[in-house]
């Protein structure tokens, strides 16, 4: 009797860390659960937390894990890198918006004025963390956070612990999800860096017609309240779009858990 307890008890550490290994390998990357302001040791609790809270409801899922410690270190590495092909692919809406506010930021003439970001204790471009921390309030306002952890029950459901299974289908949504990052950001500034894109023309016809006039000195200060302008104008379209782009996620994040189901 201790000896099937024992062998139990070990089947479900088994299942437990292949599952912390899923389950962490989403949250350290995905929106909101890997910001650098939660400290490491509650990123780690609410891993744990999590997966005991999912265990009970897989453990009827019968598992098949090979007997030796080498196969099971390879499916523990696919696991943790099917977490975080998922939670990257969350994490590729927040960076098109960073690049949206990178270029416009550009654009205005703050590529060189950056602020420091006590969390990371790095210098980020002004408009871009602007842009990211409206982002992540629209994440928050339409349960962008609870997407995010019904993903790992999506996967579950799709991909039994230790059954993972990349395919170049994978590899091809990952590079496609990334070339959309790109179209993303654009789409998201569009109205701003067409606005100074327009705003540069006209101060080049103006230097070009009335050249006494020192058109740095007075296009400067006009495209930073022009572009400031248009962005608090554009904010509703910004909502708009990003909220679009957020429904789609979970799509996307089921497309990409349907090319690692097994054969």
């Amino acid at each position: 009797m201790s000896m099937s307890v024992l062998q139990i008890s070990a089947l479900e550490f088994e299942k437990l860390l292949l599952l912390i290994m899923r389950v962490g390998g989403i949250l350290v990357v995905a929106p909101i659960f890997s910001h650098r302001s939660i400290p490491a040791l509650l990123k780690i609790g609410l891993i744990i937390l999590v997966s005991l809270i999912i265990l009970p409801t897989i453990s009827s899922i019968k598992t098949e894990l090979p007997p030796d410690l080498l196969g099971l270190a390879v499916i523990l590495i696919k696991e943790i890198a099917a977490g975080l092909i998922i939670g990257f692919t969350a994490q590729l809406l927040f960076i098109g918006v960073q690049f949206a506010g990178d270029l416009i930021g550009l654009q205005m003439g703050f590529g060189i004025v950056n602020v420091m970001d006590p969390n990371s204790e790095a210098q980020v471009p002004l408009i871009g963390q602007l842009q990211v921390v409206l982002a992540t309030l629209i994440f928050l306002a339409l349960d962008g956070h609870h997407m995010v952890l019904s993903a790992i029950g999506d996967s579950l459901n799709a991909i039994p612990l230790g059954q993972i299974n990349f395919t170049g289908s994978t590899a091809d949504l990952i590079v496609r999800g990334g070339v959309s990052t790109l179209a993303q950001g654009i789409k998201l500034g569009a109205p701003c860096i067409v606005t100074l894109f327009l705003m540069d023309i006209a101060m080049g016809v103006v230097a070009r017609t009335v050249p006494q006039m020192t058109i740095f000195i007075v296009g400067f200060p006009l495209k930073i309240g022009g572009g400031l302008l248009m962005l608090s104008a554009s904010l509703p379209l910004f909502a708009y779009v990003f909220a679009k782009l957020l429904g789609n996620l979970d799509t996307q994040i089921n497309s990409l858990i349907a090319t690692m189901r097994p054969l």
